[in-house]
């Protein structure tokens, strides 16, 4: 079963969640080598659209640095915590 648009939302802000307020980012390469790596082809087409939806609704900015990574933004930290 393909995971769909809104379990993809989920999981990546749960990994926010699971690491506490004080860490705002993502582990390094956590979304390309653990996470994007474990979803099929077809799950990869979604989570892009995912990414640019929680980032369009102000949960979590891209960040500058090596590889693709995101941070939580207060309106997101507000929502999970």
């Amino acid at each position: 079963m393909h995971k769909d648009k809104k379990t993809i939302k989920r999981e990546i802000l749960d990994k926010f969640r699971s690491q506490g307020v004080e860490n705002d980012t993502l582990p390094p390469q956590w979304l390309e080598t653990d996470y994007l790596e474990s979803l099929d082809i077809q799950e990869k087409k979604v989570f892009k659209k995912a990414v640019k939806e929680l980032v369009s609704n102000g949960l979590v900015e891209h960040t500058n640095g090596t590889g693709s990574n995101l941070r939580l933004t207060q309106k997101g930290a507000d929502l999970i915590y």
